[in-house]
């Protein structure tokens, strides 16, 4: 199946425009290198600790000026690590503000001795890629203006694959390290203007059974799907991708476990009180604590939602 532009226009619910994305949950099983990667090799600061109410630690990571977390971690020692073909976290995706920031954050990162896995030009952004100590996929990426994004519609269709692997260019790091004068290579600061999640790319088993779910139930809506390539991409606002799918390692697979180590939840943060009782609305049933609903897909991963 192929969902045109008309076919997204006509889609019975959409979610607001206003949709946001907050810092996902992760499960850990080792609490000592999760926090010697976030804080000593990425930067990131613990700003809050507690625990939930089965008694596992909660941590909260982002930045000194404590605007919320970008990153939230839940310790629990005895998770199952989850099978090779499992649903769940393909990466997070950490959006910086500007060139600069993603610059002085790649040197930084460096520095601290971590190994990237990957730097592409997506067209869209530019995107350095890495895993975690317990191997939760990371980006890290600055957007281009957009008015210089190409059409998801180019992409698909007759040549897709073609066009697809147009988008995945490699990264000029030399041109993005241009961006800082002398001093600033020398003493490369992690996020100097803060970041926040961009969007959240999933591992799922049937690629067809998500994008019905996230765009028909969950009103997202499709900026290209490719099942000749086993991905498709959904968003809000015509922004280019909130949301990411591919079964590249997982089609047929295991579905998420909960109590399994990597993505506990991601979350999704609605506008106003009438947006999140639409989406509520469409979930009758589903658990519901405080203003917070949380949603469940094919897949068995968790959506939080709240406004």
């Amino acid at each position: 199946m192929k969902l045109s532009s008309s076919t997204q226009q006509d889609a019975t619910f959409r979610l607001s425009k206003g949709m946001s994305l907050a810092a996902p949950t992760l499960r850990v099983r080792n609490l000592i290198d999760t926090l010697a990667f976030y804080e000593r090799d990425i930067g990131l600061h613990l700003n809050k600790r507690g625990r939930d109410p089965e008694g596992l630690e909660i941590l909260e990571l982002g930045f000194k000026q404590n605007k919320g977390p970008l990153l939230i971690i839940k310790h629990d020692p005895d998770a199952r690590k989850p099978p090779h073909d499992f649903a769940g976290l393909y990466h997070y995706a950490v959006l910086l503000p500007d060139r600069k920031g993603l610059a002085s954050t790649f040197l930084a990162v460096g520095k601290a001795g971590v190994s990237y896995e990957g730097f592409a030009d997506h067209s869209f952004s530019e995107a350095l890629y890495l895993h975690d100590a317990e191997m939760n996929g990371m980006e890290l990426y600055v957007d281009r203006p957009r008015n210089a994004w190409p059409d998801w519609n180019l992409v698909q269709g007759s040549g897709g694959p073609a066009r697809f692997g147009a988008l995945n260019k490699p990264l000029d790091l030399d041109s993005l390290i241009s961006e800082l004068n002398r001093e600033e290579r020398a003493s490369p600061i992690s996020f100097p203007s803060g970041a926040n999640i961009g969007h959240v790319h999933l591992r799922v088993t049937n690629l067809e059974r998500s994008v019905n779910f996230y765009h028909e139930r969950l009103g997202l809506d499709v900026m290209a799907h490719m099942p000749e390539m086993g991905a498709a991409f959904l968003s809000v606002g015509g922004y280019h991708h909130r949301l990411g799918l591919n079964t590249w390692h997982s089609q047929g697979g295991s579905s998420h476990r909960r109590g399994d180590a990597g993505l506990e939840e991601f979350r999704m943060i609605l506008p106003d009180a009438a947006a999140f009782n639409e989406v509520a609305a469409r979930f009758p049933g589903s658990p519901e604590d405080t203003g917070v609903i949380s949603i469940t897909d094919p897949d068995g991963i968790r959506i939080s939602v709240s406004s």
